[in-house]
């Protein structure tokens, strides 16, 4: 007999088919643009610093876009993060959703935003998140204290001098599921055609 332990099938079908697995995780990265309460709704992206090393920061996931392989999230153009994907767009996102128990892991390729993509973006914003790029400092600037920073609606165009949507073009995808009937990790490079899956052990 061997010692051998096979791991017992996961309690969702889903999980034990690549391609619907692929499938429901963009389902879920497409929810988390539009429930608040997802844990997809905030994932945190990881970039490399100007001093080489990597920055984390979690923003909100604004779009996702599954034909064209596109998550798109905003920040302010004067930010750190924006002058580090001009240097280098390569950049990773992580998400985790402890009830799911789903771990994912992007690789992707940064880009700003213009053209008609840019307005499309700013007219979907609320006043609330435009306030957030009315600020006349650029975000992480020493300030005396926390009054010192100050916002100009007018100087600011309403914040829109300072909105820089950007794109986050997946181009892998490592997919973690944690059950106690059995974990189930794969990996998807979606670069190629037809699209590479493969099962990973967890």
């Amino acid at each position: 007999m061997s010692n051998k332990t096979k791991i017992p099938p996961a309690p969702l079908t889903c999980y034990d088919n690549l391609e619907g697995t692929l499938s429901y995780t963009w389902s879920l990265l497409a929810r988390g643009v539009k429930d608040r309460k997802s844990a997809f709704h905030t994932p945190t992206v990881a970039t490399n610093g100007a001093d080489n090393t990597p920055q984390l920061r979690t923003v909100v996931l604004r779009g996702c876009d599954v034909e064209q392989q596109r998550l798109r999230f905003h920040t302010d153009k004067r930010s750190a993060k924006v002058l580090e994907l001009g240097k280098n767009p390569t950049a990773a996102i992580h998400c985790y959703d402890a009830s799911l128990k789903v771990q994912l892991r992007l690789g992707v390729e940064l880009k700003l935003i213009d053209g008609s993509g840019f307005d499309e973006a700013w007219t979907a914003t609320r006043p609330m998140s435009r306030e957030c790029y009315q600020v006349t400092t650029s975000p992480g600037s020493t300030i005396d204290n926390p009054y010192d920073a100050l916002f100009d609606s007018d100087a600011t165009q309403n914040g829109k001098i300072n909105f820089a949507p950007i794109a986050a073009e997946v181009k892998t995808i490592e997919w973690l599921y944690l059950a106690a009937k059995g974990h189930r990790r794969a990996y998807f490079d979606l670069t190629q055609t037809p699209v590479i899956m493969k099962w990973l052990v967890p």
